[in-house]
């Protein structure tokens, strides 16, 4: 294990009281350095499928389900961190470790470590967490302002909501737009709301824009804001038009990640958006950030 690494936790890990009495009962130093930001998996959800011994049902595990997004928190580890974690984590009996790209809200991807269950091992489809198990797991998302929904939803036996229903455009996918259509096909009409967003817009020369993450405070892009009706459906179309290819693969021209978009009357919320992902030195930018009132090229 990379002891540079980040670790993204999903589990009973992000609740910092219980993580600090399992060190306890184990003699072992707290494994985490600090936080580095809230989290997001996407393409895959939370699931109860394993049955664990020795924590009688109470192992939590993801699955992959394309168009959704796994709430964790991205941590630091300690130099000798990892041995705990993987001790806790029953590797290589019960977990296995395995490197992914997480989103965060600002429209970065990360590079991180995380833990899912032997595949050899899962026998079943779905065993209840034990009622203490899954408090800890909800009070620690709430300690960090995730949502609770996915957890509640699986929890129980029952399909996840989308976590994140809403997406962001800037470009030609908005009203009035030659791809407008597209997107009207799998967005609530009546949602529709003017927002913004942190990033930085440049002008492709091909007729659509290019949505950049922003370094600093004070680049904010325009655009409009609709909740998906379904976003697997949705991803599978848009996902082609944005020539969006998978997480990892640099073939993308853009690539869809996580933004915290505001709405005009204040209200702001996690969105999808796609994120140009090639160099742009060679683009100009749109200082006003808004596609619709862009100075023309002569």
């Amino acid at each position: 294990m990379d002891k540079a690494a980040l670790y993204f936790a999903y589990s009973s890990d992000i609740n910092e009281k219980s993580l600090t009495r399992w060190c306890g009962k184990s003699g072992v130093d707290y494994p985490l350095k600090g936080k580095v930001a809230n989290a997001w998996l996407p393409d895959h959800e939370l699931i109860f499928n394993y049955r664990e011994r020795e924590n009688r049902g109470r192992v939590s595990n993801i699955r992959r389900r394309f168009g959704q997004a796994m709430p964790g928190v991205l941590f630091e580890v300690k130099p000798d961190g990892w041995k705990a974690i993987e001790a806790k984590k029953l590797v290589p009996r019960c977990y296995r470790p395995f490197e992914t790209i997480v989103l965060t809200e600002d429209g970065r991807e990360r590079e991180a470590v995380a833990y899912r269950v032997f595949a050899d091992r899962i026998a079943g489809t779905f065993y209840p967490p034990r009622l203490d198990y899954a408090a800890a797991l909800r009070e620690g998302l709430l300690s960090h302002g995730l949502d609770d929904r996915m957890l509640m939803a699986v929890a129980a036996g029952r399909e996840a909501p989308w976590t994140v229903d809403h997406i962001f455009v800037y470009g030609t996918l908005m009203k009035g737009f030659a791809r407008h259509h597209l997107l009207e096909a799998w967005a609530h009409p009546m949602t529709r709301q003017e927002a913004r967003a942190p990033g930085i817009l440049f002008d492709s020369r091909k007729g659509h824009p290019c949505l950049v993450p922003v370094k600093k405070e004070g680049h904010v892009v325009k655009g409009e804001l609709y909740r998906l009706q379904d976003n697997r459906q949705a991803f599978e179309m848009l996902d082609i038009v944005e020539d969006f290819r998978g997480y990892g693969d640099a073939r993308s021209e853009f690539r869809r990640a996580l933004v915290r978009a505001e709405t005009a009357g204040g209200q702001s919320s996690l969105a999808w958006a796609y994120f140009y992902n090639r160099p742009t030195a060679r683009l100009d930018v749109i200082e006003s950030g808004d596609w619709k009132n862009r100075p023309f090229l002569a």
